[in-house]
């Protein structure tokens, strides 16, 4: 085939390219490019989406075009940000006198607009539902029409054609031929322009294009579509910001995070740690909370607590072997040693490792069995001190176990800890005079040159002391929150969503027809199309596309 094209562009309008190409004379069957005489391969996913049935608009009320619109939502999140870091820099939860003290400029307006319970202040919530609504007005009477709008596949004459699109090429065919043995008198010819419609309808099926094509008054018709996920992608992107908005206001109005001190071997009820930290509570969450009486009767026991420690004598990392128990039963339903960035997950509840403490000591006074609880006392520079006071009658007794009263309260032994490793033992005179150290401490057990005993065991004031265990007690926070997985799905389909809300949206049409500047019997197909981002990339796909599939 012999074809003279060529092609020149004109400014329509702006935003609009028009380009034409023509030709003289030629055969009338076209050989389809390579590329063309392959499978079609239209896109699964845009012809799914073309059958989805969307729910009806919403018409706008109230003026939502202004507080439901893009511009109002970049707000309302911008709003949302600030007051969500105001409640990270202001302390959350304190008491009036805390905040007078630390905040003494603007204490009033902290405890005034509720910035003490930021997460559950009216101003807050107030935005979060005014979000929400914005989200769905704006789905309802933007994004819903835009997507009813693009699902429609609507075939296009030459003059409408030339109006709405901003690619335009005109493809001069030559007149139609007979066929090879058709008998003379006969109508039958082949259409030179409705095979390369054919041939430009398989170049865009191979390029993920859902076309449909028919024939009316003599006229092959073809319209084409792709992208229509970027057209429902802002959809998804809005129901994934409201289950992230549900699932915070889940967590806010059913959900719950305490913290408990628990020593080794102490138990603790999970539901009634959970219900002290309640974070709405009152007439209305007695009655309506769905997660009243959430794990009750389930026992939360401390198995072991341990400290590693860095040769440096800092804290390395403290543990907490737990297990969950049925108070009913005592059957252990789950266990666990948890450490930080490691927590215990049962139910629905999780349990993280926060804190550690010192409980007690375990010692054998003159070999008879003693306990001694310890208190947390200050220490200077802000250091983390336990200490306990052991009457005399008890510390410088035979056998301790048989003392039933203590005449002398003030007189008697101090014993301090600051970790894990050794207790400090201070004489009557109040002075040091001797280091007990923990069985399980790593150290060497002699450590020459020590100005006081130091040891499992040590003598004071003629009383042997031995040091068996020192207990520890570890800071758990327990935390309940319903709409963590709401959250999770929100996110979950967000980032999708997006990436997808920035393809392309694509039409193509294309028609055949008879030229109006030759004798009336010259074939010509027309061909046109816009896109609604990325023109210059298209513009270059139609031409590949074209010159490929039609030409």
């Amino acid at each position: 085939m012999a074809v003279r094209s060529s092609a020149s562009r004109a400014r329509r309008s702006p935003g609009m390219v028009a380009m034409a190409s023509r030709g003289g004379g030629g055969e009338a069957a076209v050989a389809p490019r390579p590329e063309a005489a392959e499978e079609p391969q239209s896109s699964a996913a845009d012809e799914w989406l073309l059958g989805v049935e969307l729910p009806q608009p919403l018409k706008p009320a109230l003026g939502s075009r202004a507080w439901a619109s893009f511009s109002a939502a970049l707000w309302q999140m911008s709003l949302i940000g600030v007051l969500a870091a105001l409640g990270t820099l202001i302390e959350q939860d304190r008491t009036p006198q805390f905040y007078a003290k630390e905040w003494p400029t603007w204490s009033g307006i902290i405890l005034s607009f509720g910035f003490d319970q930021m997460y559950s202040s009216p101003i807050f919530i107030g935005l979060l539902v005014w979000l929400g609504f914005s989200i769905m007005a704006c789905t309802g009477t933007t994004q819903i029409p835009l997507a009813k709008q693009a699902q429609k596949l609507r075939f296009r004459s030459e003059k409408v054609m030339r109006r709405a699109a901003q690619f335009f090429v005109k493809v001069d065919c030559g007149a139609p031929q007979l066929q090879e043995g058709s008998l003379a008198g006969e109508s039958l010819a082949t259409s030179a322009a409705a095979t390369r419609l054919d041939n430009l309808e398989r170049a865009l099926r191979h390029r993920g294009f859902v076309v449909r094509s028919r024939e009316e008054d003599g006229e092959h018709q073809l319209c084409a579509t792709r992208g229509l996920s970027g057209k429902f992608a802002p959809m998804v992107v809005h129901l994934s910001l409201l289950l992230v908005l549900l699932g915070g206001a889940a967590g806010i109005v059913f959900g719950a995070s305490s913290e408990v001190i628990i020593g080794d071997g102490g138990v603790a009820d999970i539901g009634q740690v959970l219900d002290s930290g309640r974070r709405a509570k009152g007439p209305l969450y007695e009655f309506f909370n769905p997660f009243k009486g959430f794990l009750d009767n389930t026992k939360l026991r401390v198995d072991n607590f341990r400290i590693e420690y860095r040769d440096d004598g800092e804290v390395d990392q403290f543990y907490s072997k737990l297990s969950v128990q049925d108070g009913s039963t005592k059957e252990q339903l789950i266990s666990d040693e948890i450490y930080v960035n490691k927590p215990l997950r049962y139910g629905g509840a999780t349990i993280y490792q926060a804190d550690w403490g010192i409980d007690r000591l375990q010692l054998y006074v003159n070999d008879a069995a003693l306990v001694v609880p310890l208190k947390p006392v200050k220490g200077e520079g802000g250091l983390r001190v336990w200490a306990a006071f052991l009457p005399s009658e008890l510390a410088f007794a035979p056998n301790p176990s048989i003392v039933k009263k203590i005449t002398r309260p003030d007189e008697g032994i101090v014993l301090v800890t600051e970790n894990m490793r050794n207790v400090q033992v201070y004489g009557t005179d109040k002075n040091l005079a001797a280091i007990l150290r923990s069985p399980n401490a790593k150290m060497d057990k002699r450590m020459k040159g020590m100005p006081v005993q130091f040891g499992e065991q040590v003598t004071v004031e003629g009383s042997a002391l031995r040091l068996d265990k020192i207990v520890g007690s570890t800071g758990l926070i327990v935390k309940s929150d319903p709409g963590v997985p709401l959250v999770y799905l929100g996110f979950a389909l967000m980032m999708p969503a997006t990436l997808l809300s920035v393809f392309p949206f694509v039409e193509v049409w294309a028609t055949t027809g008879k030229s109006s500047e030759t004798d009336g019997n010259t074939e010509q197909l027309y061909i046109a199309g816009r896109a609604n981002r990325n023109q210059p990339a298209f513009e270059d796909e139609m031409k590949a596309m074209i010159i490929s599939g039609a030409l």
